[in-house]
C-alpha cells in the first residue's frame, strides 16, 4: 500500500502544474492493468513546472544526467513519499548513436484513491518501454501487450 500513498502525493504536488506531465516507467505500467511491483514512480514534466514544483518541494536538481542509455536535462529526486519519486524534464533515450526525447502525445487519467494520475495511453506507453529496450522495460510491454 506504500504505493498508493506514494501515488495520492505526487497526485497533491503535480495539482498545480501549469502543463501536461505523465508518470512512466514502473507505475505508469501498473497503472494501466499490468500488475508488476512498483519500486519508484518516474514522472515526466514540462522544465517550468518542475523548476518550480521541485524549489517548492525543496528538492535539489541534478541537471545533465546521464545514466547508461538515458538522460534528462534536470533530474531531481523527492524522497519523502513511502517510494522515491523521480522528477525529469527533458527525458532522452540512447538508441544507437542517437538520441531520442520522449515525449508522450497522449495523456490519459487514472484515479487513484480520488485523486487524479496521468499516464501515456497504453500503446504509446509500450512504445516508450521499447524504446528504453531494457530487459524490464521488453518484459513490461510486452505484459501490456497481453492485456490490450
Amino acid at each position: 500500500m506504500s504505493h498508493r500513498v506514494a501515488l495520492a502525493l505526487v497526485a497533491e504536488a503535480l495539482a498545480d502544474a501549469e502543463d501536461d506531465w505523465w508518470l512512466v516507467g514502473g507505475a505508469a505500467v501498473a497503472l494501466q492493468g499490468f500488475d508488476i511491483p512498483i519500486a519508484d514512480i518516474d514522472v515526466l514534466m514540462s522544465r517550468r513546472d518542475i523548476v518550480r514544483i521541485i524549489a517548492r518541494l525543496r528538492i535539489a536538481p541534478v541537471e545533465g544526467v546521464a545514466i547508461d542509455r538515458i538522460r534528462s536535462e534536470i533530474w531531481a529526486r523527492w524522497t519523502v513519499p513511502p517510494l522515491a519519486v523521480d522528477l525529469m524534464t527533458g527525458l532522452q533515450v540512447r538508441t544507437g548513436e542517437r538520441w531520442t526525447l520522449v515525449a508522450p502525445g497522449t495523456r490519459q487519467s487514472v484515479d487513484v484513491d480520488g485523486r487524479t494520475l496521468y499516464v501515456p495511453a497504453r500503446a504509446e506507453l509500450i512504445d516508450i518501454l521499447r524504446l528504453f529496450g531494457r530487459p524490464k522495460d521488453l518484459e513490461r510491454a510486452e505484459g501490456l501487450a497481453r492485456i490490450a
